[in-house]
């Protein structure tokens, strides 16, 4: 005997077949039902746990959102996250409900009071809309996001916690900086252009004049160390307006095989030549059988010199300078560092910013670091510092092999 449920399918069987027999198969009609039959159980199984239709709807687009979306109870305790806030912050539910929110700020965010800010600005105005900050992965990565925020009510009007909503725009933030860079790079290339072309022609004279006046007289003449300047001090602004002329121009690349190793021993013996009466000693550490990389040859070896070149200046009287290679399946590594002054905490986060410098009047354009930074990125690699006052100074590069 058939139950009830085999009846009624049965009954559905037979109707089915009497209306699309001749266009599907018995075997397609079953499947059909069965797939009737798992839809009316999961909506029997709603209405046992006393939810409908449209609530399941709305809770599974919070729970499948690419948004992290975050529920907190008593303003800082989870009890919503996510499948958004599993792909943007790493943690599993089961992991993070129950926790205070405070973990996914960041310390010294933590320190300025956000928590509290966020929190008692829902409380004053009633939502937190496109509020930009930065948020913690559990591999520690630093995350620029966008919240939202909103307090959530129960039937009565009693607020019952807080929903926020959670958007990483750490691209979006990389593009804009990106823009606003070639934006700055445009405009300084206009700028500089102009006063290139104001300033190349009278420097020209002036150091021409010098140049001659120079050839007619002695070391011992009255006047030749003012004309020895004057030439200097001319140079030196050509320099400094040749240099801020590439550096407003596009980095091109012409690629070409090299040896890392070749370049940073052509570039040391070059740079021993600038060390005037200091006592530097260069150690040396070039990973044997490197494999050559496609890069711009010109490029980095100008990256290598203003590097190595900062070092020197960066030695008082003596110290070390020291130069390794290394290999990884994806990278060349090269490190360069010395027992110099060191930079302060507050300047190693402007190094790479145009115009930047820690040197005196007169002693540099601040672009060679930035200018460093741009080559690299071009090449699709990265680089990095570390220093300590009064210990020294390392930058860390990594090239990609091919």
């Amino acid at each position: 005997m058939l139950g009830e449920a085999g009846k009624f399918k049965a009954m559905l069987f037979e109707s089915f077949k009497r209306k699309f027999g001749a266009k599907l198969t018995d075997e397609e009609i079953n499947g059909i039902l069965k797939s009737v039959e798992t839809y009316i159980s999961e909506m029997v199984k709603m209405m046992r746990q006393g939810k409908s239709a449209h609530e399941k709807f709305f809770s599974d687009i919070i729970l499948k959102s690419l948004d992290a979306i975050i529920g907190f109870r008593n303003d800082s305790e989870i009890f919503i996250w996510n499948e958004g806030a599993e792909k943007l912050f790493g943690y599993k539910k089961e992991e993070v409900i129950g926790k205070d929110f405070e973990f996914l700020i960041p310390e010294y965010i933590r320190k300025k009071g956000e928590k509290d800010f966020l929190i008692n600005r829902v409380k004053e105005v009633g939502f937190i809309s496109d509020y930009k900050t930065q948020r913690i992965t559990n591999t520690g990565e630093i995350k620029e996001v966008s919240i939202s925020r909103f307090p959530i009510f129960d039937e009565n009007h009693e607020c019952i916690g807080n929903v926020g909503i959670i958007r990483d725009i750490t691209n979006e933030m990389k593009l804009e900086k990106e823009l606003r860079e070639k934006e700055n790079l445009a405009l300084i290339g206009a700028v500089v252009s102009s006063i290139a072309h104001n300033l190349s022609n009278p420097l020209n004279i002036i150091s021409g004049n010098a140049d001659y006046l120079l050839l007619e007289k002695k070391e011992s003449d009255e006047g030749y160390e003012e004309l020895k300047v004057i030439i200097e001090e001319t140079t030196r602004i050509t320099k400094s307006i040749r240099q801020l002329l590439n550096f407003s121009k596009p980095v091109t690349l012409t690629c070409e095989p090299l040896n890392i190793n070749e370049i940073l021993e052509e570039v040391i013996e070059k740079v021993k030549f600038i060390t005037a009466n200091k006592d530097i000693i260069f150690k040396k550490s070039l990973r044997k059988e490197l494999p050559e990389i496609n890069a711009d040859k010109d490029l980095i070896r100008d990256v290598f010199l203003n590097i190595i070149t900062n070092s020197v200046q960066a030695l008082s009287s003596n110290g070390t300078i020291t130069i390794k290679t290394s290999q990884n399946e994806k990278f060349i590594g090269i490190e360069i560092g010395d027992t110099g002054i060191g930079i302060s905490k507050e300047n190693l986060e402007k190094i790479f910013k145009p115009f930047f410098s820690t040197k005196g009047y007169g002693k540099g354009t601040g672009l060679g670091l930035s200018f460093a930074e741009r080559v690299i990125k071009e090449h699709q690699g990265k680089i990095e510092v570390t220093s300590k006052l009064f210990k020294g100074t390392t930058f860390r590069l990594f090239l990609p092999i091919d």
